[in-house]
């Protein structure tokens, strides 16, 4: 049975789609209305096989009826017949006059969000309700460059767009308080073409914006539109994707931000009597030691992470914790080096019954914290990443200098200068290993792991401390 329908130049008709599916596994059933040369395609929840689905189209009403026909497919038919007689119909004729996808979407009630304003809000509050303020300010970060945009295409005069880019660009950093750029506009979906998608990128690009970051905001973009099963945008309206009418997202590359060992000594071996400059340079080399774990993880850790038996810390990272890809994720193990027990003898708190570092403090490790827990790290990070870059000015090393270096300088010494496995050093940091089948049988020991670690250490250092007392 076929089912087609037609009013004032908008078609419709229930078709199998194989697009990015094996043709003859079963496939989903999905309505597609045409209109002007563009489709959108509505799903109707049903999947089928190319045989089911060949006898389905062949079979008229009694076919239904008989086992030796299409009996098991009736349910399938009555489904797709009501909703195509009692919803779908009357929407498009309803429409037809003045038809666009949004006034059909709206229509058929496929929800309550009109524009891609909407989708980023409901976005950020279910992100900000299940405590996933991380990835609900990157949303949020994105939405605002997307808003900005959309605020500057509406410029008319050549000047007046000049001037707003510079001043997106003087304001490029201000987050909080009366200097930030706050503008409105809205975005609806059919605003979101290929023109719009290339001339966003030239735009942010222009207002000072990394291929990097722009390539972050992009991907973000798509998870809105291709909202999980059910798109705002398909067909020919997608816009997304490789080849000829299509926007495809720049990869921008990664910045090396790799130290040599040698520069890692040297900020090591730096001395100082200013107490800010000696925190940074400490909590830097304790993050390099420890597995090149970044700054919000290092506020997280605990006395209780401590494994007394191995001498290591072994935890999960945030970003890992959140994942719903793996239920039971591997911990991180990173050996107590000399130099770490050193630094949290220094600069610990002096109570083991909570965090090692102080930045955390007075701050339960509980999902409904994790908005302060995001404030406490950023603000405590801030003065880090500053005296960082006035240790690397002193010392002639990379004047960008920051925390990030630290995770990129382990993993970069440990792969192209000690020549360690890529399965061994994913594992130290928490990547995963994918499909490779042979990482099961690659578990190091306690001992192999600090053998490996050890040999990053400052040869011309002598360490006094080697173990932390056991009362943790």
């Amino acid at each position: 049975m076929k089912f087609y329908y037609s009013n004032n130049g908008i078609t419709v008709k229930l078709v199998r789609d194989i697009r990015n599916k094996n043709p003859e596994n079963e496939c989903p059933l999905r309505w597609r209305v045409t209109y002007k040369r563009d489709s959108d395609y509505y799903s109707t929840g049903k999947v089928l096989d190319r045989e089911d689905w060949e006898l389905f189209e062949a079979s008229e009403e009694a076919d239904f009826n008989f086992k030796t026909k299409a009996a098991h497919l009736r349910e399938h038919k009555d489904d797709i017949q009501k909703y195509f007689d009692d919803i779908l119909k009357p929407a498009v004729k309803e429409t037809a006059d003045n038809f666009s996808f949004a006034a059909l979407d709206h229509k058929l009630g496929k929800s309550d969000i009109l524009t891609v304003n909407d989708a980023f809000t409901a976005k950020i509050n279910t992100l900000n309700n299940t405590f996933k303020v991380g990835n609900a300010t990157i949303y949020r970060t994105t939405l605002n460059a997307l808003i900005r945009f959309q605020y500057y295409r509406k410029i008319k005069s050549k000047i007046a767009k000049q001037l707003f880019i510079e001043e997106c660009v003087s304001k490029k950093h201000k987050t909080k308080g009366k200097d930030v750029l706050n503008v409105i506009a809205d975005i609806k979906f059919d605003d979101i073409t290929v023109k719009f998608l290339s001339d966003c990128e030239d735009f942010w690009s222009a207002t000072g914006i990394e291929y990097a970051t722009i390539g972050i905001y992009m991907r973000t973009l798509r998870a809105i539109i291709n909202n999980g099963e059910d798109p705002y945008l398909s067909g020919t309206r997608y816009p997304f994707g490789e080849g000829k009418n299509k926007y495809s997202i720049p990869e921008g590359g990664r910045k090396s931000i790799a130290l040599d060992i040698e520069d890692i000594w040297k900020i090591e071996d730096f001395e100082t009597d200013n107490q800010g400059l000696m925190v940074a340079r400490d909590i830097f080399i304790f993050m390099f030691y420890c597995n090149g774990l970044n700054f919000g993880d290092l506020c997280r850790l605990q006395y209780k992470d401590i494994d007394g038996a191995s001498q290591e810390i072994v935890f999960h990272r945030k970003k890992t914790r959140d994942t719903k890809k793996k239920k039971n994720p591997e911990p991180i193990c990173a050996p107590l080096l000399p130099p770490m027990v050193e630094i949290i003898n220094r600069h610990g708190n002096k109570e083991q019954n909570g965090y090692i570092f102080p930045f955390l403090n007075g701050i339960e490790r509980v999902d409904q914290n994790e908005r302060k827990i995001k404030d406490a790290i950023q603000l405590a990070l801030n003065p880090i990443n500053n005296s960082l870059k006035v240790i690397a000015a002193q010392l002639g090393i990379d004047r960008n200098l920051s925390t990030a270096y630290t995770r990129n300088s382990y993993v970069t010494h440990l792969t192209s200068e000690m020549y360690i496995s890529e399965i061994f050093v994913k594992q130290m940091v928490g990547h995963s290993t994918g499909k490779n089948v042979t990482a099961g049988y690659n578990n190091p020991s306690p001992k192999k792991r600090r053998e490996v670690n050890s040999k990053l250490l400052n040869p011309n250092k002598k360490y006094s401390c080697f173990a932390l007392p056991s009362n943790h």
